[in-house]
């Protein structure tokens, strides 16, 4: 599996993480069996695809690897674990807490005030677009999803909507070239829009673009200097791009 590593961890997730850890750190030899151990430390393998705790990820995966050779090859799942085994999982944990304790000195914790799903938000554009759908994206295209919804965890609304609409206008201009045919060259803010209704007015536009309006109107909202996003404007238009992808990313395979 090659998944980007998520945006940030959310606090639950450091909570379990050091809790695991913890429950790691203090087996005990002649009371924990390599069972108990191996499940604890399957546990922690996800966390090889959230930025800033892959490391632990990954040496869970060599921890329980390490059970596969010598000297512990021919232990039994329900065995409890000797002196030896129990100094290899702490020379892990030792570690694991140590880099916790360093690492988290620069982390900056929020409570994410939308309403979207902070799992998904965290998994960036993949979690909102099926597999064909997040295969035809561009690129910049998913880059700019994947910033605007790392944007909403932070509650940082306006970058959130503006990389939205960015979106967008990418998905619309390409669009519009493959439907009409004419190369739109380069553009500046906007004039994706503006074209597109001038090209198809209200009474003439296909379904792909019945969020016309709605996304002419916010690109004019964001314009403004003194215009600031809340977090239902930006999820809101989130969710509209998310629906633009789906209508139109496979038209443009």
């Amino acid at each position: 599996m090659n998944e980007k590593k998520s945006l940030i961890p959310d606090f639950w997730l450091l909570i379990f993480t050091g809790e695991t850890v913890e429950r790691l750190r203090d087996i005990a030899p002649g009371v924990h069996s390599y069972g108990l151990v191996k499940e604890i430390a399957k546990s922690l393998l996800p966390l090889r695809y959230v930025k800033s705790l892959e490391f632990i990820g990954e040496e869970a995966q060599q921890l329980i690897d390490s059970f596969s050779k010598e000297p512990f090859s021919e232990k039994k799942e329900s065995q409890t674990m000797d002196w030896v085994a129990v100094a290899t999982v702490r020379s892990y944990t030792h570690r694991w807490i140590g880099r916790l304790e360093e690492i988290s000195k620069g982390w900056i914790l929020f409570h994410p005030e939308t309403h979207l799903e902070t799992n998904k938000l965290q998994r960036g554009s993949r979690a909102f677009l099926n597999s064909d759908e997040f295969n035809s994206i561009e690129p910049l295209e998913k880059e700019n999803l994947d910033e605007a919804a790392s944007s909403l965890l932070i509650n940082n609304f306006t970058s959130a909507e503006f990389m939205a609409l960015r979106t967008a206008e990418s998905l619309l201009k390409r669009w519009y070239e493959k439907k009409i045919g004419k190369k739109l060259g380069r553009t500046t803010w906007g004039q994706v829009l503006d074209k597109l209704n001038e090209e198809f007015p209200e009474k003439e536009r296909p379904k792909e673009l019945h969020l016309l309006d709605y996304l002419r109107e916010r690109r004019n909202e964001i314009a403004h200097p003194e215009a600031v996003s809340d977090s239902v404007a930006a999820s809101t238009t989130f969710l509209n791009v998310i629906s633009l992808c789906k209508n139109l990313l496979l038209q443009l395979k």
